[in-house]
């Protein structure tokens, strides 16, 4: 539905693309159009598509509502309208330029990059008086498209206003102000626009011949990727989390959670309606886990844990069977030859063995779901403890010079190049030790940081990997920045966005504020306000721009996520306990966001200048019982705390516990306090 209030007669001429979007149309001649009550109906069909290689209808039916219209036909010999993706055209033609060096054509790995011209259908021209709504409706039965459009008509003013309210609604529960004009506009377009255009709430699915209701899930993105790839999908569940938005989490993990792998305990990588269930991602299951923790935590609701604690557990007991000196394999799992089993899945990254992200991925769900092992199965917890103690030792086989290696191989030799993968410690707060996560974030600043995203693999490393035929063609690298040309680099050197949140945690815990938000938040707020569609996030870039979907889900989860990061909220209701460690850029005047710890929603408000922190914590419902604020400080190299106000009272220095930071000289001072309706604090830092 699209509005119009100018002051001239507006002509309208719709276009239609009406296919199976995997595979772009090469029959144009089952489309059909006519006009009937004034409104133009378009069908298509399409035979031979999917893989059940079956044929689909496509009806359409278009009208203006609001004004005095007219429409004309279109005359058939001009209603097909060539279009080329000129994007794609200069990729395909990146990627046959390196096949003489690759000695390999292999196809692109999105299935519509390799073709780029195509045509739509254009068959009539709508004339009308502003203001005036074009209305389209689409479906599979010339029946259904005409009732939908009556309803859509006739609930026209209440849709109106309750996508309003939910705009609000989105903007006030998950609310995020920073009085940086730039910053709040891009955070409220990309959470509005992630909700709107890629999270499924109580939807109909309909994957012909099955009509699925209360579907709940993430699609991966748009153009390419319209299904809810369960990997991408959890990863981008952790924006749902940090937007308190509880009850689409729970119902998108529960979502999750079905059709376990009777040998391996993973979930499927997708699941998508009349097509065989594919096992061979061996993140997906390790990410869903990471969520389902992170969902008990935040929210207090234990019920979908004990709902799927059978899945749960066999997982855990199938993968103590396979765990190698205490770490999970991947790559050959479920198949012998399938060696890319990770998010970078193509032939040109095997990875086979032990995959930095895997192994921090697996310890961690190890360790935090092995309390509720010992509660249900002692046996399988005590072989979980041993995984877990066996696993931390072998981890530190890892540890290159101050940086993590990328895998180690099944022989057990360390792959020694940089690449981002490591860097999800910082996200899952992995104890590395303070050296050694120091360091990463300065070679992140130097070799992985991109002009909009983190760089698949360090440009000191490139030669160890590709080609020097490939490097040192102009075409394809210009400095630090390489052009993307297919799967042949898809996840060697190109700019991947959804790695820009663990960057800014990097950062924030071990770096410089300033960086934090200069390197990886303030181009990402660039993007999503001048560059892409409104609100939208790449999947990535290279050295022309951005590449992929336009609205990607783990994209614009990552940059929900960074924002919030930056007020430093970890919510613990098994714990009783809410945690800030606030950090201000100095282009935020200040930072203000509402979360929700278990049922019980509170504002934070906090100002930041170089003497001084005042934070303030409102509590919108009645504060729950027994818990307690845990507020950290950070105290800059040669600082020290001042003196301390809460409320109209002055605290004695030795409230604060100081703690060293993992930045080089700076400390963290904390301060706990029982959790009150209204709190406001405020602490003069001395230099």
């Amino acid at each position: 539905m699209v509005s119009y209030d100018g002051a001239l007669p507006l002509f309208v001429k719709p276009e239609f693309d009406m296919r199976f979007y995997q595979t772009l149309n090469s029959n144009f001649s089952n489309y059909k159009a006519g006009i009937q009550d004034g409104r133009l109906a378009v069908s298509n069909r399409v035979h031979d598509v999917g893989s059940l290689r079956e044929a689909l209808d496509f009806y359409s039916l278009t009208g203006v509502t609001g004004s005095e219209s007219s429409v004309e036909s279109v005359p058939e010999s001009e209603r097909l309208i060539g279009k080329t993706y000129l994007k794609d055209e200069h990729r395909d033609k990146l990627i046959h330029s390196v096949y003489v060096e690759t000695q390999t054509q292999s196809p692109d790995e999105a299935p519509v990059w390799d073709t780029y011209s195509t045509k739509v259908y254009a068959a009539g021209v709508f004339r009308a008086n502003p203001p005036f709504s074009l209305v389209c409706t689409f479906g599979d039965s010339k029946k259904e498209v005409e009732k939908d459009y009556d309803s859509v008509c006739a609930a026209l003013q209440t849709s109106r206003e309750r996508k309003r309210e939910d705009t609000v609604g989105q903007l006030t529960n998950a609310g995020f102000e920073t009085g940086h004009e730039e910053t709040d506009q891009a955070y409220a377009q990309v959470l509005t626009r992630f909700n709107d255009a890629l999270v499924a709430r109580d939807a109909t699915l309909h994957v012909a011949p099955t009509h699925r209701r209360h579907f709940y899930g993430i699609f991966a993105g748009n153009k390419y990727f319209m299904d809810a790839w369960k990997r991408d999908e959890n990863i981008s569940l952790g924006a749902v989390l940090v937007s308190s938005d509880y009850e689409t989490a729970r119902a998108i993990i529960d979502n999750t959670w079905q059709h376990q792998d009777a040998r391996t305990g993973r979930l499927p990588h997708i699941i998508r309606a009349g097509e065989p269930l594919v096992y061979y991602s061996s993140d997906g299951t390790l990410w869903a886990l990471n969520r389902l923790w992170q969902y008990v935590k935040e929210s207090g609701d234990t019920s979908m844990l004990e709902d799927k604690a059978e899945m749960v557990e066999h997982f855990f007991a199938a993968s103590v069977h396979f765990v190698q000196r205490g770490l999970l394999p991947s790559g050959g799992i479920i198949d012998p030859n399938y060696l890319w089993e990770t998010w970078e899945d193509t032939e040109y990254t095997p990875r086979a063995g032990f995959p930095v992200e895997i192994e921090l991925l697996w310890l961690t769900v190890l360790n935090v779901f092995l309390p509720w092992a010992r509660d249900r199965n002692p046996t399988l917890a005590d072989q979980m403890e041993t995984a877990l103690s066996e696993g931390q030792e072998s981890f530190k086989q890892f540890y290159a010079d101050g940086y993590l290696s990328d895998c180690i191989s099944y022989d057990w030799e360390p792959q020694t190049v940089l690449t981002p993968n490591g860097y999800i410690a910082f996200g899952l707060n992995y104890p590395l030790p303070a050296d050694v996560a120091r360091s990463m974030v300065l070679q992140a600043r130097d070799q992985l940081a991109g002009p909009g995203g983190v760089r698949s693999l360090a440009p000191r490393d490139w030669r160890r990997v590709l080609p020097a035929a490939f490097l040192d063609d102009p075409k394809n690298v210009r400095g630090k920045d390489m052009a993307s040309v297919g799967i042949f680099n898809y996840h060697r050197g190109v700019e991947w966005e959804w790695f820009n949140h663990f960057f800014v945690q990097g950062e924030l815990a071990c770096g410089g504020v300033e960086e934090a938000y200069r390197l990886y938040l303030k181009p990402q707020v660039h993007e999503a306000l001048y560059e892409q569609g409104i609100g939208g996030l790449s999947e990535l870039r290279d050295m022309h721009g951005q590449l992929g979907a336009d609205f990607q889900a783990w994209s614009m989860a990552a940059f929900i996520q960074a924002v919030h990061t930056f007020a430093g909220i970890e919510i613990d209701v098994p714990g009783r306990c809410l945690t800030v460690s606030p950090s201000i850029p100095h282009q935020w005047p200040y930072l203000k966001v509402r979360r929700r710890i278990g049922s019980t929603r509170f504002d934070l408000h906090c100002e930041s200048t170089a003497d001084k922190l005042s934070v303030r914590l409102h509590l919108l419902d009645p504060a729950p019982a027994g818990y307690r604020l845990r507020l950290g400080i950070r105290i800059p190299q040669g600082a020290h705390l001042g003196t301390t106000t809460c409320g109209e009272a002055v605290m004695d220095a030795d409230a604060w516990r100081m703690e060293a930071s993992c930045s080089e000289g700076a400390r963290i001072a904390w301060l706990e306090l029982g959790l009150e309706s209204n709190l406001k604090i405020e602490a003069h830092i001395g230099r």
